[in-house]
């Protein structure tokens, strides 16, 4: 037997004491293993779904789809077929509602109103004030001839109606047949004339909604065939990229000497392709396009123009030789008995897309010359 201290020490107590420690140490063991494999805390609790609540939130998005569709709808009805011009007009708001404006207003003797506008604020308060300031505006411009006159009781009636809200507007009359335009500004971006070159008509004017005070500058300029006018909101100018950097006038100038023909559809399709790719699709402002372009006064140079927009200026001299044979027809009649001829041709070198589009935009082009003669 084991001995310590001098003293026998039997085997049965040994065993006793290190089979006591083994079951501690295995009751331990097996506390752990309880533990580990103790259940988990129950999940919470789904939230109650409430249906009132759900019903509101669908009412509130019908009635934000309805809103929506109303404001696009007041806006695209609003571009009007002038005879001798090309007119396009895009309003792209930054939220679901925008309180960018625009529109076109048949005047006495044959003129033609055309306005902009930008509203402060964004979302459902700036497009409701959006409505009030087109509605102001229309009745403004109806009573009074005088552009200045009619910008100075539009502020009167914004300061009135929209009394915590500042509205910038541009505001033109335009002759269709002579292209001579009539100008004021209040507060907005400065229209731009587009020529071989690219020029600002500088006319300023305080913002609508300031002051009652306030008197508006008129300006005159002609519009040649062949020339646009660019109007637009600041939300172009000033879209803004991830970095920081904003998309500026003179980049914006360089968009538009990219265009050789500058037509109206093309350009404005070029400006909002620049927009949405700088700003990865994600607007801060609204951005709103109104461009008219005075079409050329000679049928065969116009169509020419025409072709090129939609083939291209690369594609143009050898289209234009193969289909016309060098003998292009000079009256709005023949030029008609020649489409077939011509969207064949078109189809058959650039596909049924192209083809169609052509045809379309001559036979546009074609209907304008007539009633223009």
């Amino acid at each position: 037997m084991p001995v310590r201290n001098g003293r026998l020490i039997p085997d049965m107590l040994i065993r006793r004491r290190v089979w006591s420690s083994l079951l501690s140490h295995r009751q331990r063991r097996l506390l752990s293993v309880r533990k580990a494999r103790a259940p988990l805390d129950p999940p919470p609790a789904e939230p109650v779904i409430d249906e009132a609540a759900q019903r509101r939130a669908r009412e509130l998005e019908q009635e934000l789809q309805l809103a929506r569709d109303i404001q696009q709808g007041l806006l695209l009805e609003a571009a009007p077929h002038l005879p001798g011009w090309e007119v396009t007009a895009i309003s792209l708001p930054a939220r679901d509602l925008g309180g960018d404006l625009y529109d076109f207003l048949p005047l006495a003797q044959g003129w033609q109103g055309i306005m902009i506008g930008d509203v402060s604020g964004k979302g459902l308060p700036a497009a409701l004030r959006m409505a009030v300031a087109r509605t102001v505006f229309r009745h403004e411009a109806r009573y009074h001839a005088d552009p200045a006159t009619a910008m100075a009781a539009v502020n009167r009636g914004v300061l009135s109606e929209i009394p915590h809200g500042m509205v910038t507007m541009l505001y033109l009359q335009l002759e269709p047949h002579t292209g001579q335009v009539r100008c004021v500004n209040a507060g907005h971006t400065f229209p731009i004339l587009i020529t071989d070159t690219v020029c600002e008509l500088e006319v300023s004017g305080l913002p609508l909604g300031i002051d009652s005070e306030s008197e508006y500058t008129e300006l005159s300029a002609v519009v040649a065939p062949g020339e646009s006018l660019l109007l637009y909101t600041d939300g172009l100018i000033e879209a803004e990229r991830a970095d920081g950097a904003i998309l500026g006038f003179e980049r914006l100038v360089e968009l538009i000497m990219s265009q050789p023909q500058r037509k109206p559809r093309a350009l404005a399709a070029t400006l909002i392709q620049e927009v949405r790719s700088w700003t990865n699709g994600i607007l801060s402002d609204d951005v709103t396009l109104v461009i008219l372009r005075r079409r050329l006064l000679d049928l065969v140079a116009e169509i020419r123009s025409v072709i090129a927009d939609v083939i291209g200026c690369e594609a143009l001299q050898t289209f234009w030789e193969t289909a016309l044979a060098d003998d292009p027809p000079t009256d709005v009649d023949t030029w008609r008995e020649r489409l077939p001829q011509v969207q064949a041709l078109a189809q058959a070198q650039f596909g049924r897309g192209i083809a169609r589009e052509l045809l379309q935009q001559i036979r546009l082009t074609l209907d304008d010359y007539r009633e223009r003669v």
